[in-house]
C-alpha cells in the first residue's frame, strides 16, 4: 500500500474542557447526563430500581441501563463513597422476592 494513500489516524484520547462540553451539548443532553449521574449515586446508596425511576422521573429501563453500564465499565471506582451503601430488601429483578 502506498504510504501517501493511508487512512489518517485520529487521536481518540482528547480532553474536552467542561466549559466547552456545556457549549457542545444541547439542553436535553445535559439533562440526560445529570439524570444518569443522579441515578448512579442513588444506585450506590442501595435504592431500588423503581424508587430511583420515580425520584428521577425516568423509566425503569433507563435505571437498569445505567446499572448495567456501571457494572460493565466499572464506574463504581469513580464515585467517592461518603458512607457505606444502604442495603435494600427489594431485589432489582422485577417480580423476584426473597
Amino acid at each position: 500500500m502506498n504510504p501517501y494513500m493511508a487512512k489518517p489516524t485520529l487521536d481518540r484520547t482528547v480532553e474536552v474542557p467542561l466549559e466547552m462540553l456545556r457549549e457542545l451539548l444541547t439542553d436535553s443532553e445535559l439533562r440526560m447526563i445529570k439524570q444518569r449521574f443522579l441515578i448512579l449515586n442513588l444506585l450506590e446508596e442501595g435504592n431500588s430500581i423503581r424508587s430511583i425511576a420515580s425520584q428521577v422521573g425516568v423509566g425503569t429501563d433507563t435505571v437498569v441501563r445505567v446499572a448495567r453500564l456501571t457494572e460493565k465499565k466499572n464506574l463504581r471506582k469513580n464515585i467517592k463513597k461518603s458512607e457505606a451503601p444502604k442495603l435494600t430488601k427489594t431485589s432489582w429483578i422485577f417480580g423476584k422476592t426473597e
